[in-house]
């Protein structure tokens, strides 16, 4: 069968979508951190420097687990994919170029690192790690998400039975017929 392709989204290269997806991943962390200080009754950062230093260290762990959930799932979904991790534009991503997926599949390479991340946040919050610097983690690793978001919502209002090719610079649609 021969493919034929729909659209291609340049989300690496795109200086309009990456403003877009920064304005909206600012939002994100503003909102998400004036949620926590309302819920919370405040945040106290224990041990101050140290505890803002475990803070990046924390979101910067969190970025690599986030790549590598993202190549955990390219790999299981295309065995034989290869699997790339880079950093542009002030992005860290996971890429299998040229392996294609459906669009269930690009969903859940998509979303699974919020969902695993979420659920590592709650189950280190439980441990009673300091509320503070997870949750702020949790805010931080949200915003990071949103390119991830876009992608589920581009995915949502496609037809059933398209293909989705992985790209260096994003994602590619595909019919088949």
């Amino acid at each position: 069968m021969e493919r034929k392709l729909i659209e291609e989204i340049n989300l690496l290269e795109s200086k309009k979508l990456i403003i877009n997806l920064n304005i909206v991943a600012i939002v994100i962390v503003l909102v998400l951190t004036v949620l926590g200080l309302a819920f919370s009754g405040g945040f106290e950062i224990a041990n101050g420097f140290e505890g803002v230093i475990w803070l990046c260290l924390g979101y910067l762990l969190s970025l690599v687990i986030h790549e590598g959930v993202h190549g955990i799932f390219f790999k299981a979904f295309h065995p034989e994919g290869k699997v790339k991790f880079g950093f542009k534009n002030g992005m860290a991503y996971a890429t299998s170029p040229g392996s294609f997926y459906t669009k269930s599949q690009f969903f859940i390479i998509s979303i699974a690192p919020f969902i695993v991340l979420t659920g590592l946040f709650i189950f280190l919050r439980f441990l009673g790690v300091n509320e503070a610097v997870i949750y702020l983690i949790f805010a931080l690793h949200t915003s990071g998400c949103v390119g991830d978001f876009y992608y589920c919502i581009l995915l949502l209002n496609r037809p059933t039975g398209i293909l989705v090719e992985d790209t260096e610079k994003g994602i590619n649609f595909y019919s088949e017929g």
